[in-house]
């Protein structure tokens, strides 16, 4: 038993001494161990990539198309009158915000509503008197409906009528607001001077962006099919001094059917076209050759362009 002991610390004196030696011998092992991870990675590559944490999208916009709008006047107001609540107004602006507001600042006007989740700074608590940026008046309210509220979810609403604005004002302030200050006839009158409310308001029409492309399709294809007709029209009248004229002053066919195409300007009279071709010479798809025609020539050649166009 002695002389076994001695001969485990011959060899681990011999181990100490040469560190090689213990790697040689480790080695077959960490080879095994490094095998072993890898064929557990390969075939599980795709789960170990893998992101299990959903992405947060509560920041993430939708955008959504234009509506269809008509053009409309809207008649002028009487701020002074339209300052005091009717239950009338009340309702209709009840109907508003519900529609409009409560996404955002939520049914009870706390500013919890679906829509608020990660918007920062938060959207406006109508409950709490503190902080707010244009005011608690009639006249500070209108001109955060009107402008919006930069770096912040507050758009603005300016696309609403007078008198829905003021319908959402006051269902706010009977709903939630806590003493609410009143405007004097003043700050009214200068409510009424800044956004010109006795005047009324022209509001223009708006169509969806997709209906918008389709119109724009649509006029284009049909000025395509205009110009192709009418170099169809002068390849027939290829022999006649009309077409050969037409010809001989244009540097493109095709670009100077289209600019007649795009204008109707030049329709107005002989010297409007005058005007039209020599003004925009060789951008226009005519050359330098029209500052040479006589009276006669523009005569016919007038003529001819409100034939084949």
């Amino acid at each position: 038993m002695k002389l076994d002991l001695e001969k485990y610390k011959e060899q681990l004196n011999l181990l100490i001494e040469n560190p090689g030696t213990v790697f040689g011998l480790l080695y077959p092992y960490i080879l095994v161990i490094i095998l072993a991870v890898g064929l557990y990675y390969l075939p599980n590559i795709g789960k170990v990539s893998q992101q299990n944490i959903p992405p947060d999208i509560r920041n993430v916009k939708q955008v959504t198309d234009l509506t269809l709008k008509q053009p409309q006047s809207v008649p002028p107001i009487d701020i002074l009158k339209m300052s005091k609540p009717t239950d009338e107004l009340i309702a209709k602006g009840k109907v508003i915000f519900n529609n409009v507001c409560s996404a955002c600042h939520g049914t009870e006007g706390t500013g919890t509503g679906p829509g608020a989740a990660g918007l920062n700074p938060a959207p406006r608590n109508f409950t709490q008197n503190e902080n707010w940026i244009n005011g608690r008046t009639i006249s500070g309210m209108y001109t955060t409906l009107q402008e919006g509220i930069p770096n912040s979810g507050m758009i603005a609403y300016d696309y609403l009528t007078l008198e829905d604005k003021l319908s959402v004002i006051h269902f706010i302030r009977s709903s939630f607001m806590i003493d609410p200050p009143v405007d004097s006839d003043s700050d009214l009158e200068s409510l009424d001077q800044l956004y010109n409310l006795s005047a009324g308001v022209e509001l223009p029409g708006q169509i969806p962006t997709k209906n918008a492309e389709e119109f724009i399709i649509e006029e284009n294809t049909s000025k395509i099919k205009h110009v192709d007709e009418a170099i169809s029209m002068i390849k027939k009248d290829s022999n006649s001094s009309s077409a050969k004229l037409l010809n001989e002053v244009t540097g493109d066919l095709n670009l100077a059917l289209s600019s007649l195409v795009n204008s109707n300007s030049w329709r107005k009279s002989e010297s409007a076209l005058v005007d039209f071709l020599t003004v925009n010479v060789n951008q226009n798809g005519f050359n330098g050759s029209v500052f040479n025609l006589s009276n006669n020539q523009w005569n016919a050649l007038y003529n001819y362009l409100i034939k084949i166009i």
